[in-house]
């Protein structure tokens, strides 16, 4: 079996954010403060022995909010080799830039700073950084659709250096607002390389029509179709067996990006003004049972290879 990573859910209790799309935050989470040893251990030889190069650190909340679940997974690797040479962790990221600060310190310097968030996570081994943003051009209205507290805001320019500062990757995993509606794909890319990206990857927004309010709010806030659209176009060209009059008037026929590479789950990876994205342009069956995108090493300890069903339960 060909899987491309594995998804460690970090506990928390609840979403210290109060993201506008985002379902998971109304529940409370019972294994906040559980920790089998022996059983993340077994599924991370499994991970290991299907030839798992990327652990993906992430949550129903910020996993920065549970540090002290982080420090026995740290201890978990190291008695395992440390046998992902990828690791990542998703975030908003607030609390990356925690820090406390020496007697009579100035009001800010790295030497004099400790940033113990930072320190855990490049003891975790931690490589890239994915920040989900929901508006690359306004840190304020960012803030807002995250629902960030007030005293953890933070300015996305600001936030995006310190993270290239540090050494990590910086991955912009773009949540596709209606901010992105008449925006011109080359504007929203600028503004990427601007922040100092080198990957991005496009999250198209689904409501579900279900009457919850986070679906309501998709519904009414997520970008129309064309902008996916166009994006996919610029970066990757236009497929053959689109409409002739269709591929006439689409300035995008050939694809601004560089093929780089294509990931076991059939995505393409382009490389872009020197940053890379993935592009799904369905060149592979998504039925192809052979291949996981990913296995989820969730909260209660046990390893599945869907996010939403519970009869995907590996072992």
């Amino acid at each position: 079996m060909n899987i491309q990573s594995i998804s460690i859910v970090v506990p928390t209790k609840r979403c210290i954010n109060n993201c506008s799309f985002c379902v998971s935050k109304m529940h409370d989470n019972p294994y906040e403060n559980k920790f089998d040893e022996i059983q993340y251990r077994k599924r991370f030889k499994y991970a290991d022995r299907n030839q798992v190069n990327t652990l993906i650190i992430t949550g129903t909340g910020e996993a920065l909010q549970n540090t002290r679940f982080l420090k026995k997974l740290k201890g978990v690797l190291d008695k395992e080799g440390h046998p992902f040479p990828n690791v990542e962790i998703q975030t908003t990221g607030i609390m990356l830039m925690d820090y406390t600060t020496t007697k009579n310190a100035p009001p800010f310097n790295y030497d004099t700073h400790d940033f113990k968030n930072i320190k855990l996570l490049k003891s975790l081994g931690v490589n890239t950084i994915s920040l989900s943003v929901s508006d690359i051009f306004s840190s304020v209205k960012n803030s807002h659709i995250i629902g960030i507290p007030d005293k953890l805001y933070f300015d996305l320019d600001e936030l995006c250096k310190f993270i290239k500062d540090q050494g990590f990757n910086l991955r912009l995993s773009l949540n596709m607002t209606n901010v992105y509606d008449g925006v011109y794909p080359e504007d929203i890319l600028m503004r990427c390389k601007e922040l100092g990206a080198d990957q991005i990857t496009f999250r198209e927004l689904y409501g579900g029509g279900h009457e919850t309010p986070e679906s309501i709010w998709v519904d009414e806030n997520a970008c129309k179709p064309v902008v996916m659209n166009r994006l996919t176009e610029y970066i990757a060209g236009i497929s053959d067996g689109v409409g002739e009059e269709y591929a006439a008037e689409n300035p995008y026929r050939t694809g601004e990006g560089t093929p780089l590479y294509r990931l076991p789950f059939g995505a393409m990876v382009f490389s872009i003004d020197g940053m890379s994205v993935a592009i799904d342009d369905n060149c592979m069956s998504k039925n192809n049972n052979d291949d996981l995108k990913y296995v989820i090493l969730r909260e209660n300890g046990k390893l599945y290879c869907q996010w939403d069903d519970e009869g995907s339960l590996l072992f």
